[in-house]
């Protein structure tokens, strides 16, 4: 134990002397750089000046630092303090260097500045109190300088490091500050040259997978019963993301956004081992309790990041091994079992872990200076193995869908010719039984039609008969109602007409004739009532009532009646011209108000009824054979129009004296 102790103690102590004596970078023992070197990209990580504090004076060429001491500055554990710290680092160029366009690439934890031989080069971030300081990771582009001898240089660095910062899940440097001395010309060309090549092949890696995993998430929500599409396409979303992750953390400036990233890319490996084993669970596991509890620590997982990001992340990485060997296990247990299935999804699986088994031997053997094919060195060979890893998977998966596809389309294929061979036999016995409807049914309209044709024609005659009893407007309210209300007019004119010694005439002639007799001379008032807009009411005995002004309203009802009875007398002379029998006519007019409406329920009937009828009636009882008699009122209203002849007042039975006017014919 004492030996062991002892044998350490020397060589701490050895290495001590050495730093001390031989590898302190001074003014007097500057680093040379070769063009080899600087080619390459030369690294500054010897020990430098090192010293706590801040002086403008620091970053003069002639400020005596030999009082610093010499340190270690890319280490994170020399920066305790939040206050800029000053590095300065000594070094020589070889000739073949002079005048040729260097940098410096500086990647840090904070915020620095950089002078070169006591001027400064370039600024990343900004040095400030805590309000107005800016942390930043890198220049995007590193500003170019050329030395013009192969004399002392010193390298400056001013630098406010980030201190008492969040624990966060990716320690995304290991060092505070890291810098190196590069060539412009080559470091341009292999900087762009990677960041075009690699950000190509990140946003393709994105954008297909991000698309395949769209693609099956429509699929699911279209057939919800295969859940394995759901898995599938969380799988090829997380592979998009975790992408997308690398690529930001590739370029990220703002230390802010590391908590950010980290959690994503966390999130995006933690979907990625949960949908592994959703897949190959739903695919060939036998019970689903297993599955559940890898979905369950995958969710307490998510909530443990919340508290404890590193201790997640420890986890995770035994989590995302335990899914890839238990993903294996199960494919080769279906594999035996002869699953077809298994083998299409197992020849990804299978090539996904042989690729990885075969990467960590050549970086063994590569490790142990064994020497390895020059095909199995380079940027491309490992580019093409990190792809062949990435795609083996996701295409013996798609592989498995398109044959789970081709498989259930024959099948459906299948089922569907024998459904139309079915479908034909059923197909004639159907059609025989249609013929059979169609023929009952072609039997069944024609005698509908038929019958509907002799209730048309029924309801016809109906209307018709419906329409001689009563007014139209009257008709349409009786047929929409089933009643019709007596309404009140007040300005109509009613006519009476009445034959001259019927009864005489009726014995004289005899009953047949006469009816006969009647039944022409109302036919002909019919007509003449139509003509005018008269409504007839009834006929009584020999005598014939109508009247103008309603059920639709007539402004010239008077008029109107008046050219009604002139017409009838003009029928009557006419007629006895060539009838000796003929019947002589008087006629009475009067206006006025009147309610009309229908009586009865039985046998119904359109009637009028008021003063205005009873006039009309006296009009007629005191007319003359071949004369029409007119009320004042209805003088009043046709008088500009009508010539008549003033009778004087005439005795009415129950009205008094009336004054009455004969109406004798239009005025030109």
């Amino acid at each position: 134990m004492k030996k062991n102790i002892l044998f350490t103690f020397l060589i701490v102590t050895l290495v001590a002397v050495h730093n001390l004596f031989f590898a302190q970078n001074s003014r007097e023992k500057p680093k040379i750089f070769t063009a080899k070197e600087i080619k390459d990209g030369a690294e500054i990580n010897e020990p430098g000046k090192f010293f706590a504090g801040d002086n403008p004076d620091f970053s003069s060429f002639e400020f005596d630092d030999s009082k610093w001491k010499n340190q270690e500055f890319a280490l994170k554990k020399n920066y305790t303090k939040d206050h800029p710290y000053w590095v300065r680092f000594y070094f020589k160029i070889d000739s073949t260097l002079i005048n040729e366009p260097l940098c410096f690439d500086v990647k840090q934890v904070g915020a620095s500045e950089i002078y070169l031989n006591g001027k400064k080069v370039q600024s990343i971030g900004k040095i400030g109190d805590s309000k107005t300081r800016v942390f930043k990771i890198k220049n995007d582009v590193p500003q170019l300088f050329s030395l013009h001898n192969t004399d002392v240089n010193v390298l400056a660095i001013r630098f406010l490091p980030i201190v008492n910062e969040k624990k966060t899940a990716i320690n995304y440097s290991p060092v505070a500050l890291d810098v190196e001395l590069a060539s412009a010309n080559e470091f341009m060309e292999e900087n762009i040259e990677m960041t075009e090549g690699f950000n190509f092949i990140a946003m393709l890696i994105c954008g297909v997978f991000s698309a395949l995993g769209f693609i099956h998430l429509l699929l699911f929500l279209f057939y919800r019963k295969a859940v394995y599409n759901l898995y599938f396409s969380i799988y090829n979303l997380s592979i998009g993301l975790l992408s997308y992750m690398v690529l930001s953390f590739y370029q990220m400036t703002d230390p802010d956004s590391v908590d950010l990233y980290s959690f994503l890319s966390f999130l995006a490996i933690l979907l990625f081992g949960a949908s592994l084993t959703g897949f190959v669970n739903t695919l060939f596991g036998r019970t689903k309790i297993r599955l559940k509890i890898m979905l369950g620590i995958a969710a307490a997982l998510l909530l443990l990041y919340y508290f404890s990001a590193k201790s997640a992340v420890g986890i995770l990485v035994f989590y995302i091994f335990f899914v890839w060997f238990e993903s294996l296990y199960l494919i080769i247990r279906a594999m035996i079992r002869r699953e077809k299935s298994a083998f299409i999804v197992g020849g990804g699986i299978l090539t996904f872990f042989a690729i990885i088994i075969l990467a960590i031997i050549a970086n063994i053997l590569d490790s142990m200076n064994i020497a390895l094919p020059s095909i199995f060195s380079g940027d491309a060979f490992g580019t093409f193995v990190l792809v062949l890893i990435i795609i083996s998977f996701p295409i013996s998966i798609s592989a498995y869908l398109g044959w789970q596809f081709a498989s259930t389309n024959l099948s459906l294929t299948k089922q569907l010719d024998e459904v139309n061979r079915l479908s034909d036999i059923n197909l004639k016995q159907e059609q025989e039984k249609q013929q059979i409807l169609q023929d009952q049914n072609d039997l069944l309209e024609k005698q509908v039609d038929e019958r509907t044709f002799e209730l048309q024609k029924e309801k016809q005659k109906t209307e018709n008969l419906l329409l001689n009893i009563l007014p139209h407007e009257v008709a349409e309210e009786l047929k929409e109602n089933g009643s019709s209300e007596a309404k009140y007019y007040d300005e109509v004119t009613v006519l009476f007409t009445d034959f001259v010694n019927f009864t005489q005439s009726s014995e004289k002639l005899g009953a047949e004739k006469m009816l006969v007799e009647l039944n022409e001379c109302f036919t002909a008032f019919d007509l003449i009532m139509e003509k005018h807009g008269l409504e007839k009411i009834k006929t009584i005995g020999d005598a014939y009532l109508a009247v103008c002004g309603l059920p639709l309203k007539n402004e010239n009802h008077a008029y109107q009646t008046t050219l009604v009875a002139l017409d009838i007398i003009q029928f009557i002379e006419e007629r006895k011209k060539t009838n000796p029998n003929a019947l002589d006519i008087r006629i009475g007019i009067n206006s006025g108000s009147l309610i009309a409406g229908i009586v009865g329920v039985k046998k119904f009937a359109y009637d009028i009824w008021g003063d205005t009828v009873n006039t009309a009636a006296r009009m007629e009882q005191n007319s003359e054979k071949g004369k029409i008699n007119i009320s004042e009122s209805t003088y009043q209203l046709i008088h500009d129009k009508v010539i008549c002849e003033y009778r004087g007042k005439i005795h009415t039975k129950g009205k008094g004296d009336m004054d009455m006017y004969f109406a004798l014919e239009i005025k030109d």
